[in-house]
């Protein structure tokens, strides 16, 4: 169990050790073709070049953010209820509600999770959670362009593992499958990290399982090339990227970009770090 490592930080802290993916720097074309199927308008290609960084391999479990919460006493947004609302989004019944009483330590049903699923991803998180874990870890968020970067691994097809996505590589709901590919399995809940094969920079779960925030600010592309961008200078709605256990296939392409508002927390959304120490 990942979470089980730890290491001693600043001041005594007891922080959880991050399996680190060393990513090369390198250029690509950030987005996706016209030709793409399910493609949105807002993937506009254009080039980007990136410096080195280093990705954690994994989603941040829940079993490392406890070790947060324990070191420092942080309040998620959704313990404090910051927009007037305590709790998260899970599904009641038919229909997708706040449920006051769920934060970090429960599953997307809204169930207080069990020590066994501490190596699952944490969940109900904000992003505002997200980057004081990560500000905590000295590191930070993974910016748009990083994380679309890490996720393709140098490939140009719409997932890492080419032109189609199976079950069988990751987690999502194979029941809405990406064109000519078969169904699969819909496990509706996240599976510990680490559960499927890596992509060829070691990273897991780039595709599914949880989606994950990133540090921009949503915004349109330029068509201009681009060095190291981080998004637009405000908004009000961060980047979230990857899919997860929940989505569709086509949510889950290396180009999807979705968002949300920088306390919003839902059943399926976590976050990974990353490090340019």
């Amino acid at each position: 169990m990942i979470s089980s490592c730890f290491a001693v930080g600043l001041a005594g802290q007891s922080k959880p050790l991050i399996e680190w993916a060393e990513i090369p720097a390198g250029t690509f074309l950030m987005g996706s073709p016209e030709s793409e199927p399910e493609r949105n308008e807002s993937e506009i290609q254009h080039q980007v070049i990136l410096s080195a960084f280093k990705m954690s391999k994994h989603e941040i479990t829940t079993g490392q953010f406890e070790a947060f919460v324990n070191a420092t006493g942080y309040i998620t947004d959704a313990d404090k209820g910051t927009d007037g609302t305590k709790g998260s989004a899970v599904w009641v019944g038919q229909n997708l509600k706040i449920k006051t009483d769920v934060d970090w330590k429960c599953d997307e049903k809204g169930n207080l999770r069990p020590l066994s699923q501490y190596n699952q991803p944490v969940l109900h998180v904000s992003w505002n959670d997200a980057k004081a874990f990560a500000s905590w870890m000295g590191c930070r968020l993974p910016t748009e362009a990083e994380w679309e970067y890490a996720c393709r691994a140098g490939t140009t097809t719409p997932f890492n593992t080419g032109n189609s996505l199976l079950t069988s590589l990751a987690n999502f709901n194979g029941t809405y499958p990406y064109p000519n590919n078969p169904t699969g399995i819909y496990r509706a809940k996240p599976m510990p990290v680490g559960s499927y094969e890596p992509n060829a920079f070691g990273l897991y779960d780039m595709h599914g399982n949880v989606s994950e925030w990133c540090y921009d600010w949503f915004g349109n592309y330029t068509t201009t090339p681009q060095t190291n961008p981080k998004g637009p200078s405000r908004g009000t709605q961060h980047v979230i990227r990857g899919g997860n256990f929940d989505s569709y296939a086509m949510s889950c392409r290396s180009a999807f970009r979705d968002y949300n508002s920088t306390n919003f927390r839902i059943y399926y959304l976590g976050f990974r770090i990353v490090s340019t120490k």
